[in-house]
Order: C-alpha cells, then sequence, then structure tokens
C-alpha cells in the first residue's frame, strides 16, 4: 500500500549526502544558489576559496549545471563565509563550462533569496548588505517592503573599454566589429545591426552560434588584459546590444558558458554596455538607463562613479533587478547512476 507518510524520511535515510539549493530566476534568468553539502571551503579570498572548490568539488558543478539535475542555461552559485570586515557573506560563481569571475544577476538573487528566507536579517526599507566575491567586494541596495524585497541594486566592480572598433575574422561569418569591455571578465560587444540581426527570441539559435564563434576567435585574435587582476586574460563573453534613438533605453542578448543565451539583459552586461556608452559620450552619471532582455524583462542601470583603473578611464555602474525564489532542492546521487557528474547534448 501506498505510504505517503514515509516519504522524507525513506528519502533522507536513502540519501544522506545530499547537495542543498534555492533555485530563483532573475528576470527571467536562473541562479542555483549552494547552500548546503559542501562543508567550510577554506581560503582567505574569495578567490581562495574557489580554487579549493574548483580543485575537490568540481563534480558538484558539473552535476548542478548540466542535465539531468540541471541544464547548460543554469547558473549556478555557492555560498561561503564572508572574507572582508565589511562583507555579510561569499559569493562564487559557476556555469556548465567555468567558473566567471562575477555574475550580477546571481547576485541579485543571492541577495534577494537570502533574505526573503530569513538568512539575512532585513528589515522594511533601504539597506546596504556588502557581497565578497571573486572580483571584490560588491555593496548591494536593498528596498524592503512588508517583508520582502521589492528591488536589489548592485554596485558592480570598477569596468573599462579596453579597445573599440576591433576588426575580427569570425570562421563561418565574415567579418565582425567588436569592442572589447571588461567587467569583471572581457565582454566583446556587437552591434546587433552591424550583424543584421533582430534581438529576438526567434532569433536565438543564430544568436548563439555566432556569439560562441566571436568568443572562440576573440581568443584566438586579441590579447587582452586587466592592468589590476593578471588572472583576467580571456574573452568569455559575447553582448549583442540595439538602442533606441533616445539613448536612454535598449537591448542586449549576451551569449557564453556552454552554449547558453542569457534570459535576462544580464547585469555585467548591462553595465558593459553603460561603460561603452559613457566611453562614447552618451551615457552622463546618474542618467538612468533602461536594458531590456530577450524576454522584454529590464534592468536599471546608472553610471555612479568614473575612476581610472590603471591605464583605463572607467567607471562603476549600478544595475537594480529583482529575484524570484523557484524551489528548494536536495539533489543526491544514486549509487547505481550511470551519468553521476551529468552529461550535455
Amino acid at each position: 500500500m501506498y505510504r505517503p507518510d514515509r516519504i522524507e524520511d525513506g528519502f533522507f535515510n536513502r540519501y544522506p549526502d545530499r547537495l542543498v539549493t534555492i533555485d530563483s530566476h532573475t528576470q527571467g534568468e536562473p541562479t542555483r544558489l549552494l547552500v548546503g553539502g559542501v562543508g567550510s571551503l577554506p581560503g582567505r579570498t574569495i578567490k581562495e576559496k574557489k580554487d579549493h572548490f574548483e580543485s575537490h568539488f568540481d563534480h558538484v558543478r558539473r552535476l548542478l549545471t548540466r542535465e539531468p539535475r540541471g541544464h547548460r542555461g543554469i547558473m549556478a552559485a555557492v555560498v561561503t563565509e564572508p572574507v572582508s570586515p565589511q562583507g555579510q557573506f561569499g559569493l562564487f560563481y559557476m556555469d556548465a563550462r567555468r567558473y566567471p569571475y562575477l555574475c550580477g544577476h546571481a547576485t541579485i538573487g543571492a541577495v534577494a533569496t537570502l533574505v526573503d528566507v530569513g538568512a539575512l536579517a532585513a528589515v522594511d526599507g533601504d539597506a546596504t548588505i556588502t557581497v565578497d566575491t571573486p572580483s571584490g567586494p560588491l555593496d548591494a541596495h536593498t528596498r524592503i517592503r512588508n517583508g520582502r524585497v521589492v528591488s536589489v541594486a548592485i554596485d558592480m566592480v570598477p569596468s573599462f573599454v579596453f579597445d573599440t572598433d576591433r576588426k575580427l575574422d569570425v570562421p563561418g561569418f565574415g567579418r565582425v566589429c567588436v569592442d572589447l569591455v571588461c567587467v569583471g571578465g572581457f565582454f566583446a560587444m556587437v552591434s546587433a545591426r552591424s550583424v543584421g540581426l533582430d534581438l529576438l527570441p526567434a532569433n536565438s539559435h543564430r544568436l548563439i552560434t555566432l556569439g560562441m564563434a566571436v568568443i572562440d576567435a576573440a581568443n584566438r585574435a586579441f590579447n587582452v588584459y586587466h592592468p589590476e587582476r593578471p588572472e583576467v586574460g580571456t574573452v568569455d563573453v559575447t553582448e549583442f546590444y540595439d538602442d533606441d534613438a533616445d539613448e536612454k533605453t535598449g537591448r542586449s542578448v549576451v551569449v557564453y558558458g556552454e552554449s547558453h543565451m542569457d534570459r535576462s539583459p544580464c547585469g555585467t552586461g548591462t553595465t558593459a554596455k553603460m561603460t561603452l556608452l559613457h566611453h562614447h559620450g552618451r551615457l552622463d552619471p546618474g542618467q538612468v538607463y533602461k536594458n531590456a532582455g530577450p524576454l522584454g524583462t529590464v534592468f536599471e542601470g546608472q553610471v555612479v562613479k568614473r575612476l581610472t583603473i590603471g591605464e583605463f578611464n572607467g567607471i562603476v555602474g549600478q544595475v537594480r533587478g529583482n529575484a524570484q525564489i523557484t524551489g528548494y532542492h536536495q539533489f543526491v546521487v544514486d549509487a547505481d547512476d550511470p551519468v553521476p557528474e551529468g552529461f550535455l547534448l
């Protein structure tokens, strides 16, 4: 006879080792927040904690971001202890291919999730939460009403334009003009009009194929570098963009990872776009810029500071959005599982 009262105890007894996640989406883009199952990670910096995880738990990244438990479109993030005096928690990021230096939508998702479940103390009003990341501490400005997060605005890491109007020969597509922008990691920025593509879900296959080809070609052709962070030296993302005539609104499609198209406008991508607009004198500090993604969801951004990064003029951009929790999960690996670390097709 079916005994539903035995399900929970039976599951926990059968699978004592579990990976605990809280999933959310930020303007449509998923975040899988790992909150239990790997213990405390050693390291004095978030990068050291990430490096330890990569050396000892990379199978966890693979099983959380690949089928059958996940898919190539999932961005996962790991919650750690803070490492800075002002930090309230640490966070690093991982997708089906790599460990990104920074992810804006996942940071918004992590803050909103931890506040909504009570893991971060918060009261109605506005508050600032500092998140330690591989790219440094980020301030997250929360708005809370009736005990719920209304929005989270992230002060992103300093960003800069590395170079503009670079001609890139992309096999199968011809010559593409790109601008190179660094926001944590490097973006190849491509005008959608210049390649004759509308930023619509119907064009997702071609955008993904071209976007990944641009990443591969850019890493063969360009030697990019960050003047203060020697580990940052590759182009990891393609961003296709378009702007409206008033230059206060626009659209972006971001491609990265294992051939994934961001469903949101992309937090770091919105910052990369504002960095480029400011570089060309088209976005002033404090001016609100609204950036839409392929689903029509929007991030609001603005330039909050000008500064220099080595020999480059740059900015600090702020991006505002919100996230909604979609589930609480306990993932397991059965001893007889033929694909314990997952797969990609």
